[in-house]
């Protein structure tokens, strides 16, 4: 093989930026794997068991799982020989379609060969009936389901005794292909499975299988190639041999599908979802004996698979076709020769579990605390952040996988308090209003302002008491919000308004300020105002009046002085004229 086997062990995760705190994910899932913290949800690998659950009932999209499909494309660009193992499932998925004619689609995409992993199944249906007729062990329990394996080994390894040590049906085709066609092949299991994706990357160290694709990845592949599943069939393609193997993919298909008298030796019980699987664990001990337990992760098998359930597919009709393919056959043909391969499938499984410290009882009631529970019955245990009881939940805190305020009743409580302290302290008049304007709420305030009791406006049409013109033009607006300042004749005073509307809940509010004193205030300040212009203005017409009268008496002062400088100098000039005339007579002489 020459491609880089590398490959990632993480296979899922939740979009952090998309999660809304709807704890809707924790509360599905069945071993709470996912840890609410900084308002982000977030999948923890080691806890998980990859039932997909958390996947199913994201109402914001926040799933992301990592796809191997560039991987697969970059091994047939590569020309390496490529061969798919297919879940018998893909008929409820690609309805109307039989494998013939799923095989040629998907050789069309530059795949080699294809199979249905129905041919490990047989391989695994024969082990199971070892067990059984061996009877060696106490109880056995199914492991074909790797959602339900990886629950017992990490959540109950005390049970992995009762675990059947075989491999699951992708394993054991997987070890089939290769003993059969050669260890350069690259092998691909296709399904309805998360985690079986998550187990084809860790067994062997992701080197026995060489990719997982699900059956959404192949429909998006087969669409950007623009290759459809028509009625062309590929008769290179066989089908298994012995159809019961295909009823492992449905509830109750393991024991359909074995010999009918392993029930001569065990107890058949069928357990299908995690949470069911967890309930029957709860009552087990070691005095229980003779059971043979079908366990898989999914309601309906793998049929009900997440990838099945994610796109509408897990319906009747799907249901339906499958049960009018599941009995196809090869019309008697020769078997793959993968079905004659002798590998051992055999597996131990081993124990996956990990530590999980626990709070001491004082540390208990620290935590609780936190959120105001304090007494027996604020212990609710409404399940809203996603754990069963409040202190399942503080547990979950003290293991650093929820945050502790993520409570919905404190939440709320905390909520209503604080915003009830504000409508009662506010110092503006809140008035609410239902949608034909009859009085909800008020607040002390409003009260204050309209010099009353909460009796005697609840019910009553807002505009009976104020603002009547303001509030149904405000109405006819087209906006949300509209602030003004109106003379109120009904109270006889002046308000400050803001008038806005909560569409959502067909409600209105009126926030009211009385700016009577204000207004009163300022129409004597702008009397007064208007008063000392006036005074002032008077005052320069006086001083105008006077300088132009100064102006005046100025000028004919000056005239007259000018005129009495002037005969002042003539009569100078004559004199001196007269004074020199008569001294020259007299030096005449």
């Amino acid at each position: 093989m020459n491609s880089e086997n590398k490959r990632s062990a993480m296979i899922m995760r939740l979009k952090g930026a998309n999660c809304k705190n709807c704890y809707k994910c924790v509360r599905a899932c069945p071993v709470k794997a996912i840890s609410i913290l900084s308002e982000k949800a977030k999948i923890d690998e080691k806890r998980c068991i990859y039932c997909g659950q958390c996947y199913l009932v994201c109402p914001q999209d926040a799933r992301d799982l990592l796809s191997e499909l560039d991987r697969v494309k970059a091994m047939i660009r590569n020309g390496e020989k490529v061969y798919i193992s297919i879940s018998s499932t893909f008929g409820e998925y690609f309805m109307k379609a039989n494998l013939w004619q799923v095989a040629a689609a998907l050789k069309k995409l530059g795949v080699s060969r294809v199979e249905e992993t129905a041919i490990g199944t047989m391989r695994v249906m024969e082990e199971y009936e070892k067990l059984a007729e061996e009877g060696n062990m106490k109880n056995i329990f199914t492991s074909s389901c790797p959602a339900s394996n990886f629950l017992i080994q990490k959540y109950y390894p005390e049970l992995i005794k009762y675990l059947a040590p075989v491999d699951t049906p992708m394993e054991a085709h997987a070890k089939m292909m290769r003993k059969a066609y050669g260890d350069d092949i690259r092998i691909v299991i296709v399904g309805p499975c998360i985690a079986c994706h998550k187990l084809a990357a860790i067994t062997q160290n992701g080197k026995l299988i060489d990719a997982y694709l699900n059956f959404e990845e192949l429909e998006r592949w087969m669409e950007s190639e623009n290759v459809k599943i028509t009625r062309e069939e590929d008769h290179d393609t066989i089908m298994v041999s012995n159809y019961r193997a295909r009823y492992f993919d449905e509830s109750g298909g393991v024991f359909r599908a074995l010999k009918t008298d392993i029930k001569y030796h065990y107890m058949l019980w069928n357990i299908d979802g995690a949470g069911r699987i967890k309930s029957t664990f709860k009552d087990l001990n070691d005095s229980i004996r003779g059971y043979f337990m079908e366990l898989v992760g999914c309601q309906n098998s793998c049929l009900g698979g997440p990838i099945m359930r994610l796109a509408g597919k897990d319906t009747f009709p799907g249901k339906d076709h499958w049960l009018f393919t599941v009995k196809d056959d090869n019309g008697g043909g020769a078997p793959n020769p993968s079905e004659s391969a002798e590998v051992d499938i055999r597996k131990k499984y081993i124990s996956m579990d990990f530590y999980e410290p626990m709070p001491t009882e004082e540390e208990l009631k620290d935590l609780l605390a936190l959120v105001g529970k304090t007494k027996k019955e604020h212990m609710l245990d409404c399940s809203g952040c996603g754990y069963p009881t409040c202190r399942d939940k503080a547990i979950a805190v003290y293991r650093g996988m929820a945050d502790p305020f993520m409570c919905i009743p404190y939440a709320r409580d905390k909520a209503e308090a604080e915003s009830n302290h504000l409508f009662e302290f506010m110092p503006n008049g809140i008035v609410l209003t239902d949608r034909d304007m009859k009085i909800a709420d008020i607040n002390p305030k409003a009260l204050e302002i309209l010099s009353g009791t909460k009796e005697d406006y609840l019910g009553r049409d807002v505009r009976d008491i104020m603002l009547t013109q303001f509030i149904d033009n405000a109405r006819m607006k087209e906006l949300d919000v509209i602030n003004d300042v109106v003379e109120c004749d009904k109270l006889n005073k002046v308000l400050a308004v803001t008038f806005f509307r909560i569409t959502r809940h067909h409600l209105y509010t009126l926030v009211i300020n009385d700016m009577t004193e204000e207004a009163e205030k300022r129409r004597k300040e702008s009397q007064m105002r208007q008063e000392t212009i006036d005074v002032a203005q008077e005052v320069v017409q006086k001083q105008m009046r006077i300088a132009q009268e100064i102006a005046s008496l100025l000028g004919e002062t000056t005239a007259e002085t000018k005129l009495a400088v002037n005969r002042m100098k003539s009569m100078l000039v004559t004199d001196e004229e007269e004074w020199y005339g008569d001294r020259w007579y007299s030096n005449e002489k």
